[in-house]
């Protein structure tokens, strides 16, 4: 049983609706990279001076630290591991909460750790004890380590958040449900660590797809891509944002995956 309820392919990409943890040991894709931001616990308790909005509005979020549906790191590490090549990358976005957690649990299915890679999203959430303006990559390795492509990259990058899901939901979607994905990442960012662990035409997965911004990235760059959504909603937007990808001439993203980041994102 694959777990595949949809299978759609835009050029390079391949998108599926689907649990990760059924789909992927079905596929076995052997890619080169893993490049993901899966659903982790977030701060749980407490209560601000002030409502916050966005996803943490009350409206969406009841302070219970799960945002998502979530899965656990030592189930989703050897899946992962599973799903590459012999010697491949994988960077897994984490919070600093969840670092610890996450780094031990691929270290037990043979993954290596090369460096935490830092995001400085510029903005910064709402919180009495520093206000979060970071997210961070685990930037792994199974079997053989290679260097990047370009070695005078910077461990932090810092790149501002540019929510677009939004503009891709269906006419279906009532007002009150059209608010972006809750984690969005920016395509530069994708880019940027795309464009240094793989070449054109290497294969990159993404099983925590959320609106597609790994997949988008891919097909701006020249590499194939494989993403797993469980959300129907997302897994339309996703498919919608790749097929705009696909047909427009005029990128998100210029080709060199490795000189539009640095166009879009101050590397530090």
């Amino acid at each position: 049983m694959t777990g595949i309820e949809r299978d759609i392919t835009i050029g390079t990409c391949r998108l599926i609706l689907g649990d990760m943890r059924d789909v992927l040991p079905a596929l076995r894709p052997a890619a080169r990279l893993c490049l993901t931001d899966p659903p982790y616990r977030l701060t749980a308790g407490g209560s601000s001076t002030g409502e916050m909005g966005g996803c943490f509005a009350k409206s969406a979020y009841d302070n219970s630290g799960a945002l998502f549906d979530m899965v656990a790191w030592e189930e989703m590490a050897p899946l992962i591991g599973g799903a590459l090549a012999d010697d491949a990358d994988a960077i897994v976005m984490v919070s600093d909460r969840e670092e610890a957690s996450a780094r031990a649990a691929f270290a037990s299915a043979g993954f290596g750790f090369h460096r935490l890679l830092v995001w400085d999203k510029i903005t910064a959430t709402p919180n009495r004890w520093y206000m979060p303006n970071c997210e961070f990559g685990l930037y792994l390795y199974k079997g053989r380590a290679s260097r990047i492509r370009d070695c005078a990259s910077k461990a932090l990058i810092r790149c501002p958040q540019q929510d677009v899901s939004h503009l891709y939901l269906g006419a279906d979607v009532p007002p009150q449900e059209r608010r972006p994905h809750a984690t969005e990442k920016p395509v530069a960012l994708m880019s940027y660590w795309m464009g240094n662990s793989t070449d054109r035409g290497d294969l990159v997965i993404d099983p925590f797809m959320g609106s597609g911004s790994v997949l988008v990235a891919a097909m701006r760059s020249g590499r194939a891509a494989i993403g797993i959504e469980k959300d129907p909603k997302w897994f339309d937007v996703a498919c919608a944002r790749v097929a705009d990808a696909a047909r427009s001439a005029q990128a998100e993203l210029p080709v060199n995956a490795r000189v539009s980041a640095r166009q879009e994102a101050m590397v530090l």
